[in-house]
């Protein structure tokens, strides 16, 4: 059967057996000659007879070969194709780029991303010369518009996935902009085209770097992203402001000229375009002005040295423009969605969402005009008007100074709190949210005498509401609950525990019903957590009622777990999902007990080790499980010894399955364990330390799991202290070679992987020092390393200005002075970078009181060891 044949079978056969026996024959021949079969597939993508969902499918079968999702993956396929001979590859390059001319738009577009997935692996290795010749000469003028929407189309992709700072990307800067400008300028009479350039010019603006510093061609970008706002057509309209925002995020130092002479203008006439698409991309830019100008001045604010911001400057776009700007998205905050119970993205949410911005950006220049737009419009005629009242009242409660809001929120709480009654559910809805946002960012005016009553009876009144409500009347709770109750657990009452008695039992009803509605039932357990964690000594009643209702519902899902059905697709998630918001409660009731938990650990134990058990591979609520065992672990301390036996095989078993996150939790577990257990773990200590060093010894590890391994090694050291010693070799030279890994490549992710490992050795370090404090011979032959490691914390800016690391730094110099009181270190504590990192770290204003106690302490043993 000929390729195409099988191809047609796989997507066109009404038969389900018949298409699933295609896709296998597809795979075999994939597998039997890789290099056959992709040629054999691009030339059906080429072939003008063959049906267009056959040519789609085929030019998707070449491309899925040659790029992944999976990084590791990728990279496979990218070196199988390098091996491919030069004949061959050309041979399919050549096929997919002539497929770009089709008349065919659907085997264009499936060619269009072919030809991408080729230039990602090419371009990087400085291949495919032709490439943007051919490409660019498609978008000429003359070139029909199927041809030209193809290519730029192209373009789009190519840039979507390639890496701006390779060079021999970027050195194709020069023919993306020709090829874009071409297609998005307004003497090009095709819409359609004049859309795709302006989306591949989004996509470009990073390669395009060089060209938008040079004034000449940058202004001619402007121009003709300008025009496209003003053209006849919305959805080019609203790409264009699309586009803007882009440049404004990549390029908001060039802007200052553009926005004087025409984006002030061109963005709030489109704000105010009918079109809803064209008004939220422009609401869209003006968000992105103000969250480029808070980062800026957050950059700003986290300089030691204020001489270093002379390249962040803020040109307060937002605050020039908020006469104009801050109206217009008032009005908009009217213009929700027709159906109320429509929750996709509206110009209001836009609106609302900037709005937020605005206040952060520019503080208290908000709060009258948004107040006048409240008093407005909050006893309006429509439920528009009152809900855009609240919603903009909402709005700008982050920004602004806090004594400006006391006062205008002591006026307008008790109008929106009656409004919680409202008929109209959006009305509703976003009175909760606003009281929420009341709670989390200005609690303090909350007068817990006057107004704390009031906003409880219209919170009590919500939970009886639709699941929305619920959800953000549970967020409130947790707000007053976490700033008004953060001592409570060692106060005999609080200002919460008068309404426990009505809170409590409402709580339980909603985390007890049958569906998870806009995850109602999940808020209502956070909520229950809150109120455990936060709950005063006269509220334990309340506790042990929740952890009483807690059990029984555990109970009641393991029973449903072994119903037939209960296992399939949505009954297992939900099931799994309440399970997991059931023992994140029981973990939560047990912390906050601490060593009452005693009494009903057996119970605990029994429960979670017999949950433990009914889990299938991959389970999800595994880490849940174990969370709540590590809190028993913590609670009862040296006791857990007595469920060590039984529960050994799962936390063995959860360590040795290190491509699962639930080993992320095992590892945190044994800490936990080691803590708990103290002498009592050394007999366990052999068979974990072997299944952790055989973990890091593995080259295809999670590197995620590195760190916390480091870690948890200092954590076991510190729990045995002498037994550690005859680890200490195999350790110590871990350690040595994880301070001194080296960037395998120019990412982010990959520096701050650096930094998270050299925490972690830290950790280790400190741990070892603590355990093997009173042997300070077994440790002497290591200190080199160790000291090499403390200087490369004071050396690296990062790890200095970070206030944990400077203080396990310095706290360790303390401890190794006081562990070598006989001076034979005294070398190093006489080092000038020693007294410069202690007194940098006890002068720095940024870190709190405990970290500077901690430097001032190890300063008094430096002396200590400098006059030995």
């Amino acid at each position: 059967m000929e390729i195409s044949q099988v191809l047609e079978n796989a997507i066109l056969n009404p038969s389900t057996e018949a298409r699933r026996a295609a896709e296998g024959r597809l795979s075999d021949l994939a597998a039997e000659d890789w290099v056959s079969y992709l040629g054999q597939m691009v030339q059906v993508l080429g072939d003008e007879n063959q049906k267009t969902e056959v040519r789609m499918l085929a030019g998707l079968g070449v491309k899925n070969q040659l790029t992944s999702k999976d990084t590791v993956k990728k990279q496979q396929q990218a070196e199988r194709w390098v091996q491919i001979d030069a004949s061959t590859k050309q041979q399919i390059k050549d096929v997919a780029l002539n497929t770009l001319l089709t008349p065919s738009d659907r085997v264009a577009n499936q060619a269009a991303q072919l030809v991408a997935a080729i230039a990602d692996i090419e371009l990087p290795r400085d291949e495919w010369p032709q490439l943007m010749h051919v490409i660019v000469d498609n978008t000429k003028t003359d070139r029909p518009v199927n041809v030209k929407r193809a290519s730029l189309l192209t373009i789009g992709y190519i840039c979507e996935t390639a890496d701006p700072e390779n060079p021999h990307v970027a050195a194709q800067s020069n023919g993306i902009l020709i090829a874009i400008v071409q297609g998005a300028q307004s003497s090009e009479p095709s819409l359609v085209v004049r859309r795709t350039a302006i989306s591949a010019l989004v996509n470009s603006l990073e390669f395009i770097a060089g060209n938008f510093e040079r004034e000449g061609e940058r202004n001619y970008i402007m121009q003709v992203v300008c025009e496209a706002t003003t053209a006849d057509d919305p959805e080019l309209q609203a790409l264009a402001f699309g586009a803007l925002a882009k440049i404004m995020n990549l390029y908001y130092q060039y802007m200052g000229v553009y926005m004087e002479k025409a984006l002030y203008g061109l963005t709030v006439a489109g704000m105010r375009s009918t079109d809803d698409r064209v008004a939220c991309m422009a609401v869209e830019f003006w968000s992105t002005v103000c969250e480029e100008e808070l980062e800026i001045q957050l950059r700003r604010e986290e300089l030691v040295d204020p001489a270093q911001s002379s390249d962040l400057v803020s040109y307060n776009f937002a605050l020039v423009a908020i006469s104009d700007v801050l109206p217009t998205l008032l009005g908009l905050l009217t213009r929700q969605n027709e159906d109320e119970d429509d929750d996709s993205w509206s110009v209001a949410m836009a609106a609302g969402a900037c709005l937020q911005l605005f206040a952060q950006n520019t503080g208290n220049y908000v709060v009258r005009p948004t107040l006048q737009f409240v008093e407005q419009n909050l006893v309006g005629p429509g439920w528009r008007q009152k809900e855009a009242a609240v919603m903009a009242f909402g709005s700008i409660l982050d920004g602004p100074d806090r004594s400006e809001l006391r006062t205008v929120i002591t006026q307008a709480l008790p109008p929106i709190l009656a409004l919680i009654k409202d008929e109209s559910v959006p009305v509703r809805e976003t009175v909760s949210w606003c009281i929420g946002r009341i709670a989390d960012l200005v609690v303090d005016a909350i007068d817990v005498n006057t107004m704390l009553p009031q906003l409880l009876e219209a919170v009590v009144y919500g939970l009886g509401n639709s699941p929305k409500v619920i959800t953000n009347c549970c967020w409130t709770l947790i707000n007053l609950l976490e700033q008004f109750c953060h001592d409570a657990p060692e106060q005999p009452t609080s200002v919460m525990s008068q309404y426990y008695h009505i809170l409590v039992p409402v709580l339980l009803q909603i985390s007890g019903r049958d569906d998870n509605q806009d995850a109602a039932r999940t808020s209502a357990f956070e909520a229950l957590s809150s109120a455990v964690l936060y709950s005063s000594q006269g509220d334990i009643q309340y506790v042990s009622q929740i952890a009483t209702e807690a059990m029984a519902r555990l109970s009641q899902t393991m029973q449903a777990a072994t119903q037939p059905g209960a296992n399939i697709g949505e009954h297992k998630a939900e099931l799994q999902e309440l399970q997991s918001n059931i023992l994140s409660l029981l973990t939560n009731v047990t912390r906050r007990i601490g060593p009452e938990a005693s009494t009903v650990a057996d119970q605990l134990m029994e429960t979670y080790l017999r949950l433990l058990g009914m889990q299938e591979p991959d389970s999800v609520i595994e880490e849940d499980i174990f969370m709540a065992i590590s809190a028993v672990a913590s609670a009862v301390d040296a006791g857990f010894v007595k469920y060590m036996p039984a529960f050994l095989p799962f936390l063995t078993k959860a360590l040795e399955s290190v491509d699962s996150p639930v080993c992320d939790a095992a590892i945190g577990l044994v800490v936990d364990i080691c803590h708990s257990l103290g002498e009592n773990f050394i007999p366990y200590c052999q068979g974990f330390m072997a299944i952790l060093g055989n973990a890091l010894s593995n080259p295809q590890i999670r590197r995620e799991l590195r760190p916390l391994i480091l870690s948890c090694f200092g954590d076991i050291a510190s729990s045995i202290g002498k037994e550690f010693i005859q680890y200490l070799d195999v350790v110590m030279n871990i350690c040595n070679s994880a301070q001194n890994l080296q960037a395998d490549d120019q990412s982010y992710e990959y520096d701050d992987y650096l930094i998270n490992v050299k925490e972690s050795v830290l950790d280790a370090y400190v741990g070892v020092v603590a355990g093997l404090h009173d042997f300070p011979d077994s440790l002497f032959p290591y200190l080199g390393q160790v000291a090499q490691f403390l200087m490369s914390t004071y050396t690296e800016p990062q790890l200095a200005s970070n206030e944990s690391v400077a203080r396990s730094s310095v706290g360790m110099i303390g401890d190794l002075a006081q562990m070598y009181p006989d001076g034979r270190w005294k070398q190093f504590f006489a080092q000038n970078w020693v007294t410069d990192y202690i007194k940098k770290t006890r002068s720095n204003q940024h870190f709190s009181q405990v970290t500077r106690d901690t430097a001032r302490w190890a300063r008094e043993q430096q002396k200590l060891q400098l006059q030995n």
